[in-house]
């Protein structure tokens, strides 16, 4: 039988096509090892306003740029969580299946690094969605530091036993095929196609944070996810 394996970075507040990309995997890699890119996802999430959507950033100190991620230090100034909570509770509090209590929680909970905070909305959301695809770090698997790329990619499936590895659909413009083959590794590229959902404004905005799908149906959200899961086993 074989085994799936998608790999992303820990992204801040994940979009809704971060965690279809999870659903479709028997194994989840957060790819925590690589550098951390300014302006990335890394460090930012979308979400919905009454005037269309917003940035969430948080902003990581210079001196973190280009380290792995997992050595990023959240601000030690934390305006910017209360600037994040306030954003999500004026724009969601009126939301059908608003959160306040993973809000509180999330803004108040002190941690640290930037790895560990985002992985904590991650695991909230994942376990919101009803996404059971296992999760390992990639710092867990003892691998060469000096891969790139292709060799990393293909090193981490091998890692965690995977044949088949779902790439997001740009990665046709960097990945080394050939490379896969050679290592009897199947590569399948996942699309995300925006859908609609009932949102608290009129005028519907895609790419938000997951954060938005939730708080707005609930429960209904992990029949989505479900539902790719079970047409990705067919």
């Amino acid at each position: 039988m074989e085994k799936v394996v998608t790999i992303h970075q820990p992204n801040y507040l994940p979009w809704i096509g971060f965690f279809q990309k999870m659903a479709l995997g028997d194994i989840f890699v957060i790819l925590d090892t690589v550098q951390f890119s300014k302006d990335s996802y890394t460090q930012r999430t979308k979400i919905r306003t009454k005037e269309g959507w917003v940035w969430l950033t948080i902003p990581v100190e210079r001196k973190y740029y280009f380290r792995p991620i997992n050595e990023v230090c959240l601000p030690r100034n934390e305006k910017w969580k209360k600037k994040h909570k306030i954003a999500i509770i004026s724009n969601y509090a009126k939301a059908p299946f608003f959160d306040k209590n993973f809000v509180d929680q999330y803004y108040c909970n002190g941690i640290t690094k930037l790895q560990e905070f985002n992985e904590f909305g991650i695991f909230y959301l994942k376990d919101k969605f009803g996404i059971e695809t296992k999760v390992v770090r990639a710092s867990e698997l003892g691998i060469n530091e000096g891969l790139k790329s292709t060799e990393l990619l293909i090193e981490i499936v091998k890692r965690v036993g995977g044949d088949v590895y779902i790439s997001g659909v740009s990665g046709k413009n960097y990945l080394e095929e050939e490379k896969f083959e050679k290592e009897g590794i199947e590569i399948r590229y996942f699309e995300f196609k925006p859908f609609e959902y009932p949102q608290r404004w009129e005028g519907f905005e895609p790419y938000m944070s997951a954060i938005d799908l939730l708080f707005n149906i609930g429960d209904k959200s992990k029949t989505i996810f479900g539902l790719l899961r079970r047409k990705n086993d067919k």
